[in-house]
């Protein structure tokens, strides 16, 4: 079985101890690698996964720079950067050209972690930015698993696909952590990739399985939310649910090599 990570996190050595720490140990989070980018590559290796896209987070508008350097500072072919934004950066459209000047495919949001709502009229710049350059977003989608309250619904969602139809985006979570109910009523079906992050014993296999049919598995990825899941389990549990090998083979490996992977 060919794979592909759609949706992991990694940090610089020297802050990754106390990045994985600000989670660990909470509502039943754990980590099973240590954050960096070598445990990420120790952990592909185990797991028979070939690349793995990374997804960052700027909590901070000054945070941007800095850590759009580091990522497509990493020169290991099998780690896929995605870029890092912030609604209040002062400049989106010349960070995302920079960002495309490099190669980078896309860019990570979260709401929760930077206070805005994905169908806002401030997001405009960049997400006009982002369809410029062909490339995609990557959305914290639903509930965050230390708070139950969410900005980013997939009714909102909803509203930011009528409104930017060009956007190219995945929403994380297979829509919508927790909302799983609203994704059905929202997103399955529209025009927008799904994964499935986080999701294998939070949502019961036969509604994981339900929702990658109505939406299609021609638009749905692998993603393991690594250090925060073990990548090997997230794969057995997808492998044994029911799906076909012909799904199995779309949501692990063809459709984040047709759209994101450039191997």
């Amino acid at each position: 079985m060919r794979v592909i990570d759609a949706h992991t996190h990694v940090f610089p050595d020297a802050v990754a101890p106390a990045a994985v720490q600000s989670l660990s140990g909470k509502d039943g989070v754990r980590a099973y690698y240590d954050g960096t980018v070598a445990g990420l590559l120790a952990m592909m290796e185990r797991s028979g996964v070939s690349h793995s896209v990374i997804a960052p987070v700027a909590t901070k508008p000054s945070q941007v720079e800095s850590i759009n350097d580091w990522v497509t500072g990493i020169a290991d072919p099998r780690i896929v950067p995605f870029g890092a934004m912030h609604p209040d950066y002062s400049d989106p459209a010349g960070e995302i050209a920079r960002l495309a000047s490099l190669g980078v495919r896309g860019i990570k949001l979260h709401s929760q972690n930077q206070g805005f709502s994905p169908e806002e009229e401030r997001m405009a710049p960049i997400y006009e930015a982002i369809v410029q350059h062909d490339m995609l977003v990557l959305f914290h989608a639903g509930g965050f698993v230390l708070n139950k309250g969410t900005e980013a619904h997939p009714a909102a969602f909803a509203a930011m696909l009528d409104r930017w139809p060009e956007l190219r985006c995945i929403l994380a979570h297979l829509g919508g952590y927790r909302c799983w109910d609203e994704v059905r009523r929202y997103l399955v079906g529209r025009d927008v990739m799904l994964d499935t992050a986080y999701v294998p014993g939070n949502l019961p296999d036969p509604e994981i399985v339900s929702i990658i049919r109505e939406h299609g598995a021609d638009r749905v990825l692998f993603g393991s939310d690594g250090p925060w899941t073990d990548v090997g389990r997230e794969i057995e549990h997808l492998q044994r649910i029911g799906l076909t090998d012909a799904e199995l083979d779309a949501v692990f490996f063809v459709n984040a090599f047709r759209r994101i992977v450039d191997i």
